[in-house]
């Protein structure tokens, strides 16, 4: 078994757009950076008729993914002014480092020369089964994408980023295929390309070793590389999923599958739902379910709420592309997250409730959560945990504001009582919680929610069982001798 360090983050941002400097360093944990990073949004677009009834918004995801981007690949590491001179020389290095710098290169881009697709999956084929170096550039499954151009280098200065004409598998969770997009909307495929090929030296070599020879060579942006990929990302209406990880896990990960479920109006509409990701890491099968679920603060609210939980669990597959009777469900996985816009509220009057938050009360708020309740009851999430809960109440807050809406009551406006809507829980063994907590972020009326978790995988140790496949497995049996002169009693 090995240990990774796993984020989730969730936050319902109530139809606002980010600016382009704002800060999520708090929301993600980035003091202690995760090997893998699990974003999930609610309401990233306004839940209005035409966003629920009409075609899908996705003008809105790529300044999530740029903001998203920028915060996990920033450079930690402070700037030197002196060269080191401890590696060889050595050509691989050398590539490798222009690699680099073109993907410091096209990260400065603007924004609207970044992608804009909005559901992207990696192809779901074992990212193990491709040899490195010598085929690396031939190897559709290992880099991602096909390279119809006859070249045999990595340098990019030799391939161009218009003649490469590159092709990019793209899968929704419906239909599997693949489409021909143009170089200059999809930069970032150009980059991930590159830095999966360096990433390969880096795996076997130490990165200090890289990185002296990088600055031997010249090139100070090389310390600040993509530290973190996005392997998968997936919307449905108001909710989006964004699963980063880093680059040196990217070809451990696989199976990726995506099932988006609709518990909305008519009881299919996506404007209420949830989008689940499926994934293996190494030999252990992971789910991760965001969901926004019906909101609502009158009496028996929470019974509709548990409702849209049983129907998610009933509806979500995660259908092979190979075996379609085989298709996996949630609970069918070794670990399982569940995160989002519960939306389950405090059975109590809105007077007591706000006296309590004013006081810090979180124990006695907690035993009239209706999510708490229902928990240790088993009406619903049956054997699922959440972690301690030390903060505010998360909803509701007037925008740009730390008062919850109420403080000072307007005419006309809807009673809402604060309460723990934004929620993360978690089902199975191997799961060791470092922390939860919420970021003090103002852009909606809901502050984003954010645990950080040490998991356990299994690992297959592929030279250990190569050994063991090659001793004999001849078994030797000990030889009974008899004594021809001694008579056999029947």
């Amino acid at each position: 078994m090995v240990a990774y360090r796993v984020t989730i983050g969730t936050w319902n941002v109530a139809g606002r757009l980010p600016c382009d400097d704002l800060i999520i360093d708090d929301w993600l944990c980035t003091e202690q950076l995760a090997d893998i990073y699990i974003i999930g949004f609610q309401e990233v677009v306004p839940l209005n008729a035409g966003n629920v009834l009409g075609a899908e918004d996705n003008r809105p995801i790529p300044k999530w993914e740029a903001i998203i981007r920028r915060t996990l690949n920033k450079s930690l590491k402070p700037e030197s002014k002196h060269k080191c001179h401890s590696a060889p020389s050595s050509p691989v290095l050398r590539t490798c480092s222009v690699a680099d710098a073109l993907a410091d290169e096209i990260a400065a881009l603007p924004l609207e020369y970044l992608e804009t697709a909005n559901d992207y999956v990696w192809p779901e084929h074992s990212l193990e089964e491709t040899p490195k170096l010598g085929t690396a550039l031939s190897s559709s499954t290992r880099i991602g994408f096909n390279l119809t151009d006859n070249f045999t280098t990595c340098n990019p200065h030799d391939v161009g980023l218009k003649g490469s004409r590159l092709r990019r598998s793209h899968h929704s969770s419906e239909n599997l295929g693949s489409i021909c997009v143009q170089e200059e909307q999809k930069l970032e495929q150009v980059v991930d390309s590159f830095s999966e090929i360096s990433d390969e030296f880096s795996e076997e070599e130490d990165d200090s070793f890289l990185e002296a020879a990088i600055e031997e060579h010249g090139n100070d942006r090389g310390r600040s590389r993509t530290k973190y990929v996005r392997i998968v990302s997936k919307q449905m209406v108001g909710i989006y999923v964004s699963v980063w990880v880093r680059k040196r896990l990217r070809k451990h990960v696989n199976n990726l599958k995506v099932s988006p479920v609709g518990v909305g109006l008519m009881g299919y509409m996506g404007n209420k739902g949830s989008v689940s990701v499926s994934m293996t890491l190494f030999q252990s099968r992971l789910c991760f379910v965001c969901s926004h679920l019906t909101s609502g603060h009158k009496d028996g609210a929470e019974q509709r709420r548990n409702a849209d939980v049983y129907e998610i669990i009933r509806r979500t597959r995660f259908s092979s592309v190979i075996d379609t009777d085989q298709s996996q469900t949630i609970p069918s996985h070794d670990q399982i997250f569940w995160f989002g816009d519960l939306n389950y509220r405090l059975s109590m009057t809105d007077t007591k409730v706000r006296k309590l938050v004013a006081l810090k009360r979180w124990d006695e708020l907690l035993n009239n959560d209706q999510l708490h309740n229902e928990l240790h009851s088993g009406h619903i999430f049956n054997g699922w945990k959440e972690g301690v809960i030390d903060f505010p109440p998360t909803y509701k807050y007037e925008m740009n504001s730390n008062r919850y809406v109420g403080e000072n009551p307007k005419e006309g406006e809807k009673k809402r009582s604060p309460a723990w809507c934004d929620r993360i829980l978690w089902y199975g063994k191997g799961i060791k919680q470092l922390c939860y907590q919420r970021a003090e972020i103002r852009l909606s009326d809901h502050r984003p929610v954010s645990s950080m978790f040490l998991l356990e995988v299994e690992v297959l140790d592929h030279r250990k069982l190569q050994r063991a496949l090659n001793v004999s497995t001849a078994a030797v049996h000990p030889e009974i001798f008899f004594d021809e002169n001694e008579d056999l009693e029947l």
